[in-house]
């Protein structure tokens, strides 16, 4: 029954450049950019986030208008 909002991955550097601090914990999993898309497809559908903070809001729209979310 929780409601669980969380923050993108658009803090750090690019998944190219090894991603940074932020992507320290999933470094082996994910080193292409699309792989960025992976990670908000598993959080809204697998996990069940309600909502996801961004620095840089272009990325997390463009998944939610493809998938059909508000």
């Amino acid at each position: 029954g929780l409601k669980i909002i969380t923050w993108s991955l658009e803090r750090s550097g690019t998944l190219t450049d090894g991603g940074g601090y932020y992507y320290q914990s999933v470094k082996d999993a994910i080193s292409h950019p699309g792989d960025e898309y992976e990670v908000i497809d598993v959080l809204a559908k697998d996990v069940g986030v309600i909502g996801m903070f961004s620095d840089w809001p272009a990325t997390v729209t463009y998944y939610a208008n493809c998938m059909g979310l508000e």
